[in-house]
């Protein structure tokens, strides 16, 4: 049984022959527990029982765009050595690196036009400070003059930015389209070196739960689309 105290993850094992202590004291092993506590340590037909505790952490996904010139730079690859950068120095932890494909017609488009989703686990009062890290060393390397992002820290992703993402993947978007979807919706806006770049920005947020999504390139004349990996 799982359940929330305060800040903090309390994971309950129960098994007979000491297998709930067995399970409680493996994973206490694992990296960012802070205890395990024992109160039966069972063995043969007595019931063991433990409790292993984890920090409560909270996921902040972070949505990035045009970074990159037509002759120099990559958003993905820039995106990933900043979060790699922040789980290093800061211990906050780094959990997903999405590429999102988006509409591949677009006349402004630097290369294969797409953005990037960031996500991150983190202890609440460590969410500002994470933001801020992020669009610190945007600003000190992205080549654009257009970086933007979008910040998201809840699990479900609204279904009118949702439905952005789709579309944003099929057809052109505008920056006061994206602006609107975001401000309706509640999603953070940190226009870095400038704002277009939040319409990608704001489409990764938006992809973010539809990951059969990530890599489909759509094609223009037609409906259907072809896989990027081909």
């Amino acid at each position: 049984e799982a359940s929330i105290d305060d800040d903090e993850i309390r994971i309950h094992h129960m098994g007979l022959a000491g297998a709930g202590v067995g399970a409680a004291m493996c994973r206490g092993k694992a990296k960012g527990v802070c205890r395990v506590e024992i109160y039966e340590k069972g063995g043969g037909s007595k019931v063991g029982e433990a409790c292993v505790i984890t920090p409560k952490l909270h996921k902040v996904i972070i949505g990035i765009d045009d970074t990159d010139i037509p002759t120099e730079g990559a958003t993905w690859t820039l995106a990933n050595n900043i979060a790699n950068e922040i789980q290093e120095e800061k211990g906050y932890r780094y959990l997903e690196h999405i590429t999102c494909q988006l509409y591949p017609n677009n006349p402004n488009k630097t290369r294969n036009c797409v953005s990037i989703a960031l996500t991150f686990a983190v202890r609440q009062s460590q969410k500002e400070d994470l933001i801020q890290t992020v669009v610190d060393k945007l600003k000190k390397t992205t080549l654009s003059e257009n970086t933007a992002i979008a910040v998201w820290d809840k699990l479900y992703i609204p279904e009118e930015v949702e439905k952005y993402g789709m579309e944003a993947k099929k057809s052109m978007k505008y920056i006061d389209e994206a602006c609107e979807i975001a401000n309706r919706n509640n999603i953070r806006v940190e226009n870095v070196t400038g704002e277009a770049g939040l319409i990608g920005a704001l489409a990764a947020i938006g992809l973010y739960n539809l990951p059969e999504e990530y890599g489909k390139v759509y094609c223009e004349e037609e409906d259907k689309y072809l896989n990027s990996s081909l």
